[in-house]
């Protein structure tokens, strides 16, 4: 079949494609075709020329770059707190607070404004979601952007997210959540396109996007792990995003590694309950140090504290030893350590876990690393979910006509 509009733009938006030339060249279209396909791009307002790309062939070649009009995203990471309260000290991991960000974010992924957002995720979606609707509003009016320039809307959330009906499929850390429907109440004040994502799978294809803007050989199977107040990870295969059958896959803070913590979902042993920022916290006062978040604990293991430092190289090698089962099965190309606890001592004790536990050919060509986009990865990967769903080619050809 032959290339649409929408396949030329996937040439121009990933960089193989430029001007008309090479466009006729990737694709064996006509010059007709081409210019035709191309002109439809101008016109909808989705590419625009941008100079001259120098001489090919003895003839002057203008370029053409992605550039939509009224394309900008508004994206809101909604995170558990990871202070815990008197229970979580006596093992049932619980949060006692939520915090998150909002952010307006162009099609190229470049923040334009952005503002914390406070809400307790405890008292349920029909609290929060007006509350982030409203601060939705509030970040609009304060940068000058008209509501009208928003083009999609993505919302990230610590919980695994259906791929069939998108919303929360039982989140064990987010009760009364699961089956509300987040998105129909987003599109009732926005009315564009609204996703909602799982946080690790969003900062997995933030980086997974970031990472193949520099990479001959991308794409190549690709995990994230957030640890954080909680742990997750984010599987990106063959360049899409692997859900699995109902939003669970990469749910690795639920697998049993031994230990006596009471996990949030009501088991013992999970690798949340034993290894996650909650866990460390609660660990850490049972020891007698005074650490009251994550914060303080990132900057007591900076500065190389003894009792931080054994916490988390515990709390490392459990995950280690839980991703070297994932790298042994999907064999990828690159693991990402991303989160408030990607510190070097996390990272390399990780990295130890893995080399330890999976075999040397499935290392042999892994790339072990902290996130590129670091804090932001998940604010970009939300807008890139967006963006490229929205300028899809099948979403593209069908605008277009």
């Amino acid at each position: 079949m032959a290339a649409g509009a929408g396949e030329i733009l996937q040439l121009i938006r990933s960089g193989r494609a430029s001007t008309r030339t090479q466009v006729l060249e990737a694709t064996g279209l006509s010059r007709v075709t081409v210019a035709q396909r191309m002109d439809a791009l101008v016109a909808a307002g989705i590419v625009r020329a941008a100079g001259d790309a120098g001489a090919t062939g003895g003839r002057r070649s203008e370029r053409f770059v992605f550039d939509p009009a009224d394309s900008l995203v508004l994206v809101a990471s909604l995170e558990l707190g990871a202070v815990p309260d008197p229970a979580a000290v006596r093992g049932s991991q619980a949060p006692s607070a939520a915090a998150g960000e909002i952010a307006v974010v162009d099609p190229h992924g470049v923040l334009l404004t952005r503002a914390p957002l406070a809400v307790d995720l405890a008292a349920g979606p029909g609290v929060v979601v007006p509350q982030l609707l409203d601060a939705f509003d509030a970040l609009l009016a304060d940068a000058g952007i008209k509501p009208a320039a928003v083009g999609g809307v993505a919302l990230s959330v610590p919980g695994p997210v259906d791929p069939h009906d998108h919303r929360l499929s039982d989140p064990p850390v987010m009760p009364g959540w699961g089956a509300w429907p987040v998105v129909e109440a987003v599109r009732a004040r926005f009315d564009v396109p609204v996703h909602l994502e799982n946080d690790a799978d969003a900062m997995a294809y933030g980086e997974f996007t970031e990472l193949g803007a520099r990479r001959d050989d991308w794409p190549q199977p690709f995990v994230l792990v957030k640890v954080s107040g909680f742990l997750g990870a984010g599987l990106v295969i063959d360049g899409h995003t692997y859900r699995g059958t109902d939003g669970g896959a990469g749910d690795i803070g639920h697998i049993d590694v031994g230990g006596d913590a009471v996990c949030r979902c009501g088991r013992r042993g999970c690798l949340a309950a034993e290894a996650g920022g909650a866990a460390l916290l609660r660990r850490l006062g049972e020891a007698g140090a005074d650490v009251g978040s994550l914060a303080e604990l990132r900057a007591l293991a900076e500065r190389g504290d003894p009792l931080v430092t054994a916490e988390l190289d515990r709390a490392a090698g459990l995950i280690g030893r839980v991703l070297a089962l994932v790298v042994g099965v999907l064999n990828p190309a690159d693991l990402v350590v991303a989160g408030e606890l990607a510190v070097p001592t996390m990272i390399a004790g990780i990295r130890a876990g893995v080399y330890a536990g999976a075999q040397p050919r499935a290392t042999a060509r892994l790339r072990i690393r902290p996130a590129a986009l670091g804090p932001d990865a998940v604010l970009i990967g939300l807008a890139r979910v967006a963006v490229d769903d929205r300028f899809s080619a099948k979403a593209v050809d069908a605008r277009l006509g």
